[in-house]
């Protein structure tokens, strides 16, 4: 079944207005185009494969643990703060209320909702209220975060782009560049790819803490990538304890200027793609921030190649306690990676102990259930890949 959906009238006001409370058919409206592009995407590029961890059983767990527990979580810190309120309150890069953090917030929540009914515990019909406490929450730190004013990457200009740094911002980055010489440009490519490499194992093979916007358009014909990448510097993962303190720096910002004749693609969470696929010698001006202490400060040479060696010495030393760690133990360090996206909001808004941070026991004891391959591959294929709809999730507060 595919849905005919019309573009609703108040559009702009869905896009921009915080105060604007969409109608239900409104909001379905939304849930509909997101799940259309997260199927999109999904089909079209991602694999989850892990030799550490079982991707498809801690996919379906997380997902499921979102459902139950993030509505809660929200209202707590929605008693603190307003999402617009902690979303002015930091730079709006380099942190893990990063936009693929936020992007992903109602994409796995909606795909618990789904693997709830499939599984034959919930109705379409069930937990509205809930469905909506979570999808006015993304609306409203979207509208927020975004300069660009639209909800989803696919309707900016250009399509398929990422906004959320405003003027003053990107010509602070811009005036801190420095020449892309070839020493240059393969000292932060070999940091990049050392910090990319260590932010997926720490975030348990998941693309969580890498996050890319732009482009940023410049009059001359050229643009700004940023490409976000946060390590745990704030206690939130007990699996890198003893590690993250090796670490000189957390939260990182790689900026480079790119010529027009390189295109960049961003999907509708946050992850970017070039053509052509070596975009890197085409750089034209590089910089490595530091966003650590809510400052966005720019690293020098000796500073970046510090934390080169300290990354790769972190990553080797996680490497070896997780692949020592047993696999039901390592599944569940996944499964509350993907269900503690809102840790990062919580400590912003001041209650963060206000929260139970623990994983529900029945989604702690289905381990046994998920990892048996055949079950979670038909319920990760019914949910990502439909065959009977276009858009992963099915309509709020109905039976269809």
């Amino acid at each position: 079944m595919t849905a005919q959906l019309t573009t609703p009238a108040n559009v702009d006001a869905i896009y921009t207005d915080p105060s604007y409370e969409p109608t239900l058919e409104e909001w379905n409206w939304l849930v509909h185009t997101a799940g259309a592009a997260y199927k999109s995407e999904l089909a079209a590029r991602t694999v989850f494969e892990s030799e550490l961890f079982g991707m498809n059983t801690y996919i379906l767990m997380s997902m499921m643990e979102d459902y139950l527990r993030v509505p809660e979580r929200i209202r707590t810190i929605r008693r603190h703060a307003t999402p617009t309120e902690l979303v002015r309150k930091t730079l709006p890069i380099g942190t893990k209320r990063s936009f693929i953090n936020l992007a992903a917030m109602p994409l796995h929540y909606l795909t618990g909702r789904e693997l709830f009914v499939d599984l034959g515990e919930n109705t379409l019909a069930d937990g509205l209220d809930d469905q909506l406490e979570v999808l006015r929450f993304w609306r409203q730190a979207t509208i927020a975060m975004r300069t660009d004013g639209v909800l989803f990457n696919m309707d900016a200009d250009p399509a398929d782009s990422s906004h959320v740094v405003d003027d003053a911002l990107l010509a602070e980055i811009r005036d801190q560049l420095v020449p892309a010489d070839e020493t240059t440009k393969a000292g932060i490519r070999k940091f990049g790819a050392r910090l990319t490499a260590y932010a997926f194992l720490e975030n348990c093979d998941a693309r969580t803490a890498v996050c890319d916007t732009g482009p940023y358009q410049f009059d001359d014909g050229t643009f700004l990538a940023l490409r976000e990448t946060c390590a745990d510097g704030d206690g939130d993962f007990p699996w890198v304890d003893g590690i993250r303190e090796t670490l000189p720096y957390h939260h990182f910002v790689i900026a480079h200027r790119l010529p027009g004749t390189v295109k960049m693609d961003n999907n509708v969470w946050g992850t970017a793609w070039f053509t052509p696929s070596d975009y890197q010698s085409e750089i034209l001006e590089t910089r490595v921030f530091c966003a650590d202490g809510g400052t966005l400060r720019p690293l020098g040479p000796a500073e970046v190649a510090e934390a080169t060696n300290a990354i790769r010495s972190a990553h080797r030393a996680l490497y070896q306690r997780l692949a020592e760690t047993d696999p039901e133990q390592r599944n569940l360090y996944a499964t509350q990676m993907y269900a503690w996206k809102l840790k990062a909001w919580a400590r912003l808004a001041g209650c963060y102990d206000d929260i139970d941070w623990s994983i529900t026991p029945r989604i702690a004891r289905s381990y046994d259930k998920f990892s048996v391959p055949d079950l979670a591959l038909r319920l990760i294929g019914g949910v990502f890949v439909p065959q009977d709809r276009d858009s992963c999730f099915r309509p709020l507060g109905g039976s269809r």
